[in-house]
């Protein structure tokens, strides 16, 4: 009967493993960077393109903290940007009436989520 017991025990230990196993998957998210504001829309343009080559160049986890991603399950090492980054300019009017323009540098970017599976 001690045997028997165990026997059961061992089988829904193990079925209980099995059935909540971890699985990673790519999570893509688009995201957008603002810079200070510029004179001109092609200082803001270069604000954009420095902006850019910072992130390009940027390791994953200071990628993950820059682009303020939030997610309790991802994996920062694996952060990426993705081709098909692009900057646009925008201006904006201050209160007084001054033209002002920022560069916006516009990224898709993924990394690894991991996921708890309860179905197998």
């Amino acid at each position: 009967m001690k045997t028997l017991t165990s026997l059961v025990a061992a089988s829904v230990l193990l079925i209980g493993a099995s059935a909540a196993q971890a699985y990673d998957f790519e999570q893509n998210e688009k995201d957008t960077v603002m810079t200070e504001t510029a004179s001109s829309r092609s200082e803001a343009y270069q604000l954009g393109l420095n902006k850019l080559t910072q992130l390009q160049s940027a390791s994953p986890r200071q990628l993950f903290n820059e682009l303020d991603i939030f997610s309790l399950d991802a994996d920062e090492s694996t952060t990426r940007l993705n081709d098909g980054a692009y900057i646009t300019v925008q201006e904006r009017t201050a209160p007084n009436g001054q033209a002002g323009y920022v560069g916006l540098v516009n990224v898709d970017v993924s990394y690894l989520e991991e996921r708890q599976s309860d179905n197998d």
